[in-house]
């Protein structure tokens, strides 16, 4: 009998330690393939190395001498990729337009750079604009006719000269942001888009000289929320402490979808979704509690509610 309630005890504790071992981790890649590169994580359908590591188009460069994780002519720097939220968070170098003498009316290519390789501007970034008597837009091609562009954002940045101190200018304005529209301005972005370039236009006609010294101009399009943490925009509406912009780390979010090796997509209206095809969920999410959607940028899948994971792999998503 002692014997007998010994054995019992020791699946007792059997029985324990194993309803205490953390389950493995859900898997965030294929088999044998790298998902990680300079301290970001790269879940399927991203990836680099091999094309079997990811699916077509999702391909990312991992350059080993710099540490970064790289988007499409690597230009941008990979900083966070979410499936949730079918974003990918990239950083650029400096402002779209920098210039300390900015005479006449510019137009800045603008986009190239992410949706040459299938990525759309979200609408969780925001135009800045800083200088004198300036408007700033970000324009996107309508494609209904040559030279038709719709305007995606935009806002007008004023100086009064008979107020010479440039400490002034920046006071927060309503909802917290850090720019009112006197010397500099911020604009929401209030949908996702395909941004083809930035206009810059002088409100007045003459000599711009004056301005060009009072404040120094540059467009910036960012994250939104960047611009607005202490003290970087105390210090680039500085005159005299302005760091280098052409340094400076710019975070912009981009949405993706999965387009490739998939039915075509159905007409749906801008920004709208709808529950995939049979055969698109059945190729591309491949966890068994995962839900598909269709957009107009591509599929893609989520976890189901209570499930956590890669939607993209066999028993990506675990509860």
């Amino acid at each position: 009998m002692a014997i007998g309630s010994a054995a019992f005890a020791v699946v007792l504790a059997i029985a324990a330690a194993a309803a205490e071992s953390p389950a493995p981790a859900a898997p965030i890649g294929l088999a044998d393939c790298n998902t990680s590169c300079g301290g970001v994580s790269v879940p399927y359908p991203f990836g680099f190395g091999p094309p079997r590591c990811y699916w077509p188009g999702f391909n990312l460069t991992c350059d080993r001498s710099s540490g970064q994780l790289l988007l499409g002519d690597g230009t941008l720097r990979v900083a966070e990729i979410s499936l949730r939220n079918a974003t990918v968070r990239v950083v650029r170098s400096g402002s779209i337009i920098d210039s300390a003498s900015i005479t006449s009316d510019r137009n800045v290519s603008f986009g190239g750079s992410f949706m040459n390789h299938g990525y759309m501007l979200s609408n969780g970034n925001e135009l800045v604009l800083s200088g004198c008597n300036l408007v700033a837009t970000l324009v996107e091609d309508l494609g209904v006719g040559p030279g038709r562009s719709g305007i995606i954002s935009g806002c007008a940045s004023f100086c009064s000269f008979r107020n010479k101190k440039v400490d002034s200018v920046g006071q927060t304005g309503a909802g917290s942001k850090y720019c009112s529209g006197m010397a500099c301005c911020q604009a929401p972005i209030n949908y996702h888009s395909s941004p083809t370039q930035v206009r810059l236009r002088w409100l007045d006609a003459g000599n711009h000289s004056e301005a060009l010294t009072f404040l120094p101009t540059y467009v910036f399009v960012a994250e939104e929320g960047w611009f607005d943490q202490r003290p970087l925009p105390d210090e680039l509406l500085s005159v005299k402490q302005s760091p280098p912009r052409a340094a400076l780390e710019v975070p912009l979010v981009l949405l993706w979808g999965v387009r490739q090796g998939l039915p075509s997509l159905p007409n749906l209206p801008a920004n709208a979704t709808t529950a995939c095809s049979a055969d698109a969920d059945r190729v591309l999410c491949k966890s068994d509690h995962s839900v598909c959607a269709a957009g107009n940028l591509g599929y893609t899948c989520q976890c189901q509610q209570g499930y956590d994971g890669n939607p993209y792999l066999a028993h990506g998503c675990q509860g």
